[in-house]
C-alpha cells in the first residue's frame, strides 16, 4: 500500500493527467466571453459566472469531492443561455447541471453528441445526472468511496507522533519522502504558505503530511488527505494522521469529508479505523 489519499492516487487510478494541488473554482463576475456552438446550445465559456455552481453545489445533498474540484479548476466550462452548463476535462465530463430537470436527458445526448466526451464521472448523491445516464443506457461502474460522515469524539495515538502546521524548513523533507502525492516542491512550498498543510514527526523526525483543502470557499466541508513515508507505513500512522487533523477540523465547527478509490482496501480500512463512514460512490459512467 503506497499510504496516501485522494490526490495523486486519485489521479493514478482514474487514470487523469496530473494537475497541481492547488486548484480551487473560484469563477468570478467578469463580462463572459463565448465561443459560438452549433448544436445544443452549448458554447465555450472562458470566465463562467459564479452563481451557475453556487446553485448546482447548494442543491446537491452532500459536498463536493476536491478531486472534482481540481479538474473542475482546470477544466473547461459550456453554457447555455437558460443557466444549464456542463464541464469537461479531456475526455470527462465531471459536472453538469441542467435548469429544468425534464430536459437533462436529452440536452446531456445533445452534448455527449457535440463535445464527444467517453466518460461522465458522478458523485453517487448527483440523482439527476445518475438518472439521466442511466436513461441513455451508459455503463455504471464504482471507481471509488466517498466518506461524508464520520464517528464523533474517536480518540488515536501514536507513540512519539506529533503534527504542526507546516513551516518552510520543512518543505525539503518532506520532499524526500514523497512518492508521487505531490507533483513538485513548488506545490509543497504553495500549500504550507496557504496553511493547507501538516508536518508529521515521530521522535521529531518527519515521517509523514497530513493535507487539508476547504472544498468550496465559506463552505464547512474540509477534504482530509495523507502521505505517509516509507519507513512509517502499515503502523497505524495513517489512521492517528486522518483522525486528529479530523478532530482538529471538527473542533472549529467545520466538517471534514474524505475519499479513496474503491479497489483500495488498505485505504479504505485506515479512514474506517478513523471513524469515517462511507454511504457514497464516486461512479463512472462510460457510453
Amino acid at each position: 500500500m503506497r499510504a496516501k489519499e485522494n490526490l495523486g492516487y486519485w489521479r493514478s487510478v482514474l487514470q487523469c493527467p496530473p494537475v497541481t494541488g492547488s486548484f480551487v473554482s473560484r469563477f468570478g463576475l467578469r463580462r463572459i466571453s463565448i465561443t459560438p456552438s452549433y448544436m445544443s446550445g452549448f458554447s465555450r465559456v472562458s470566465n463562467p459566472p459564479s452563481f451557475l455552481r453556487q446553485r448546482y453545489l447548494h442543491a446537491l445533498a452532500e459536498p463536493q469531492e476536491w478531486f472534482l474540484e481540481e479538474l473542475i479548476g482546470s477544466g473547461q466550462f459550456w453554457m447555455r443561455e437558460d443557466g444549464s452548463y456542463g464541464v469537461t476535462y479531456g475526455k470527462t465530463l465531471v459536472e453538469y447541471y441542467c435548469v429544468d430537470p425534464e430536459e437533462a436527458v436529452s440536452l446531456l445526448r445533445d452534448f455527449l453528441f457535440q463535445h464527444g466526451f467517453s466518460t461522465v464521472l458522478v458523485k453517487s448523491f448527483d440523482v439527476d445526472l445518475v438518472r439521466s445516464c442511466e436513461q441513455l443506457g451508459w455503463v455504471r461502474s464504482v471507481a471509488g468511496m466517498l466518506f461524508r460522515k464520520r464517528t464523533p469524539h474517536l480518540q488515536t495515538s501514536f507513540p512519539g507522533a506529533d503534527i504542526r502546521a507546516t513551516t518552510p524548513n520543512d518543505v525539503r523533507a518532506i520532499w524526500e519522502i514523497n512518492e508521487s502525492f505531490f507533483e513538485s516542491i513548488t506545490e509543497i512550498e504553495k500549500l504550507a504558505a496557504s496553511g493547507k498543510l501538516w508536518t508529521v514527526r515521530v521522535n521529531g523526525e518527519i515521517a509523514g503530511c497530513g493535507l487539508t483543502n476547504r472544498v468550496i470557499e465559506n463552505g464547512d466541508a474540509v477534504d482530509v488527505g495523507m502521505m505517509v513515508g516509507e519507513a512509517y507505513r502499515r503502523r497505524g500512522l495513517g489512521t492517528f494522521i486522518v483522525s486528529e487533523i479530523s478532530q482538529r477540523i471538527e473542533s472549529m465547527g467545520l466538517r471534514p469529508i474524505c475519499g479513496c478509490a474503491a479497489h483500495n482496501i488498505a485505504s479504505k480500512a485506515t479512514l474506517e479505523k478513523a471513524g469515517f463512514i462511507s454511504e457514497h460512490h464516486l461512479l463512472s459512467f462510460s457510453k
